[in-house]
């Protein structure tokens, strides 16, 4: 009986040093600082940072699911929109700091103004660059991608911007999202494209389209109450974290309500077989990018400044472009022969 108290204070101490000097401690991050490294890993880093961006992720969930594969682009769409909820939550709801005192982050010129932990990078990664491992299986793709994970963490850390807490925070949940996912499409396919086609007397197989509002509606109403979670009164960083949570909410109504009039008007399409479908699909992309996201994105900006509203219709519209309208303008380019 006497052993413990001994026990619980050693329990206590090792739990305070793993806590306090490892996985939130400054001592790993420079760690990583070795001279000789330097010049490989401060491009590689910089490069990783915007690797993770919502700019590069929703330029290559848009490269798979129209060029490469349609349904393995809405698994990577749907993984990413609900892990930017998720981290969005997290960091609202923990406040906890990013490392604080290291010259890193300005030596590179990389800055983050959100909470750090779990990492949103770190987290982003292992679901759509796990998604394209499981999924293609092609060998060049698979060592690219497991590079892609495994690195991630060592450049969020080696930049200063994430405690090896956050990374492997960001790296659990990743993991969780990821094989969560998986377990439900397995389990039940039709949670990618929902069916809403029913019997009518006379013409058979035909659009519910009483179903289709119903799906629309309750896509709205799981997703537009992220508007609320904005606060004026809140501290900057946490409202930061919340507009993450409303832009994957709004980028996940678009791109599923696209998807929804993708299934009632029967678009289909297989992956690129040459150059010229390749680059008139990405011309495409682009097309809506610089249109809805970039364009788009700054007239809300002018008009409304940082407005909870106007960012979820950004985001909503955006990603109802690339899900369903940049289908439907590829159907009519010429008949539809950059869309078979």
């Amino acid at each position: 009986m006497r052993l413990k108290p001994k026990l619980y204070m050693f329990v206590f101490m090792t739990d305070s040093f793993l806590w306090k000097e490892i996985l939130f401690s400054n001592a790993p991050l420079e760690a990583l600082h070795i001279s000789f490294l330097k010049t490989v890993l401060d491009p590689f880093t910089i490069l990783f940072h915007y690797l993770g961006s919502s700019l590069f992720f929703m330029a290559l969930v848009s490269l798979i699911y129209l060029c490469v594969d349609r349904k393995i682009g809405i698994r990577m769409t749907l993984g990413l929109l609900i892990a930017g909820v998720v981290n969005g939550a997290f960091k609202a709801l923990l406040t906890m700091p990013r490392p604080i005192g290291l010259p890193f982050p300005s030596e590179l010129g990389l800055m983050e103004g959100s909470y750090g932990f779990p990492s949103g990078h770190v987290q982003t990664a292992v679901v759509l660059y796990g998604t394209l491992f499981l999924h293609i299986r092609i060998r060049w793709v698979r060592i690219l991608t497991a590079f892609l994970i495994l690195f991630m963490p060592i450049s969020r850390m080696y930049a200063g911007l994430h405690f090896l807490g956050d990374t492997l925070g960001g790296f659990t949940l990743g993991i969780l999202i990821l094989f969560g996912l998986e377990f439900l499409f397995t389990k039940d396919p039709e949670i990618l494209e929902p069916s809403f086609v029913g019997q009518t007397p006379n013409t058979g197989q035909a659009p519910d389209q009483k179903k289709l509002k119903s799906f629309v509606l309750f896509i709205l109403a799981i997703t537009v109450p992220s508007i609320l979670l904005h606060d004026p009164s809140q501290p900057e960083s946490t409202n930061r974290s919340w507009e993450q949570v409303i832009s994957s909410a709004g980028a996940l109504a678009g791109f599923g309500i696209g998807i929804l009039y993708n299934k009632r008007e029967g678009l289909d399409w297989k992956s690129v077989d040459s150059w010229i479908v390749f680059l008139i699909r990405v011309g495409v992309i682009i097309l809506g990018i610089l249109i809805f996201y970039l364009a788009l994105g700054k007239i809300l900006s002018s008009l409304f400044g940082e407005n909870p509203v106007a960012r979820y219709f950004k985001y909503g519209i955006v990603c109802y472009y690339i899900g369903h309208l940049a289908p439907i303008l590829l159907k009519r380019i010429r008949g539809g022969i950059y869309l078979t």
